[in-house]
């Protein structure tokens, strides 16, 4: 029997897998496709997600370029954001990012099975995957959106429209800049991200406004020539599901941990795969897991609440960042995790008027 199996070989499995197998725990990682393989993404590593790993021992090869500076654009206007450590976003082809992190996970000890998984039976002493003939002590559910592990357990339920952010993306030119265009979407934005040789662009939304997402990517792949390639869902952190039972747990987007304000997910599968590994330490490993993700749940539930005031008033709050470029500085700082989002986000609020008062200057000035 294994002591732990985890499902799902992307970013947040293999770096679970990774610190388990690195500890000497009998580690098998069970994937229905063999790597690499295409994976919807937009391709940006924050440089708070690739210095955790770095923290882990994990030194990523894979980015294709570097960028220190993020250009905000929409509703005619334009802010630039220089990031205070070596780079702000890295890009890069997810095939090659999942693909090297998988390999970090075997190095280490752990083995890799291609299998398709269709649930898992809880016993007292174990845990059974059904497809796949193993069992182990625990398992680790790392099999994304859609999680089997996640419904098969019993730990949560079906996302909810709320929950859940849809996004398109393709391959653009090689642009100059990475930019974040956000009135590009009507419940989200669209993005461009400059890697190698080309640049991965597209845009995201509320699921619930899917339909509208669809027409932007439309008219957003007619202005910056982006061909199709792929859409997904990303399950956003802040709402009320559990993330453990028993001697099941779950991480990354089967656990719902992405950005609700701007979709990146990879910081936050890294930080629960580091809890994950922790959790298995202790008497009762799920609530421990729980408890070690609350300060991360909390973060991610006022990200949530955040989104629900900015994005249906994007026009206004994206004038007044425009207007006071010391919130997008800070901003920048919560991105790269030198600055609490709660800090941060306690300050902008009393930042408005004034922010209110500038815009109002610059536009009489403007119609002198």
């Amino acid at each position: 029997m294994w002591d732990a199996i985890v499902i799902g070989a992307g970013p947040s499995g293999s770096v679970t897998a990774y610190l388990l197998a690195k500890k000497g725990y009998k580690t098998l990682i069970l994937d229905m496709k063999d790597f690499p393989r295409y994976k919807s993404c937009g391709g940006g590593v924050t440089w708070r997600a690739y210095n955790l790993l770095r923290e882990l021992g994990i030194k990523l090869r894979s980015p294709e370029a570097y960028h220190k500076e993020v250009v905000i654009r929409g509703f005619g206007e334009e802010i630039k954001v220089r990031s205070d450590e070596e780079f702000a976003v890295a890009t890069l082809d997810r095939r090659k990012l999942d693909k090297e992190l998988l390999d970090e996970a075997i190095a280490q000890g752990a083995e890799f099975r291609k299998e398709k998984v269709s649930g898992v039976i809880s016993k007292e002493d174990r845990v059974e995957v059904i497809g796949s003939g193993f069992s182990s002590r625990y398992v680790i559910g790392a099999d994304g959106a859609y999680s089997i592990t996640a419904i098969s357990s019993g730990i949560r339920n079906c996302w909810r429209n709320d929950d859940i952010i849809f996004a398109i993306e393709g391959r653009a030119p090689l642009y100059d800049e990475l930019t974040f265009i956000v009135d590009a979407s009507p419940s989200g934005y669209g993005w461009i991200f400059p890697r190698g040789e080309d640049s991965n662009a597209g845009v995201g939304g509320i699921s619930s406004k899917s339909r509208e997402v669809i027409k932007a990517f439309e008219e957003f792949s007619k202005r910056y020539k982006v061909e199709k390639v792929g859409n997904w869902i990303i399950p956003t952190g802040g709402h009320d599901k559990q993330i453990a039972k028993g001697r099941v747990l779950l991480v990354g987007d089967a656990a719902g941990l992405a950005d609700p304000l701007t979709g990146e997910g990879l910081y936050y599968a890294f930080k629960s795969a580091l809890e994950c590994s922790k959790s298995l330490e202790s008497e009762d490993p799920a609530l421990s897991y729980s408890e070690n993700m609350g300060n991360v749940m909390e973060e991610l539930r006022l990200k949530r609440k955040a989104r629900n005031i900015i994005v249906p008033r994007m026009d206004f709050f994206f004038k007044m960042f425009v207007s006071y470029p010391e919130i997008a500085r800070r901003y920048m700082l919560t991105s790269i995790g030198r600055l609490d989002f709660k800090e941060f986000w306690r300050w902008g609020i009393l930042r408005i008027p004034k922010a209110m008062m500038r815009r109002a200057s610059k536009v009489l000035k403007e119609s002198l």
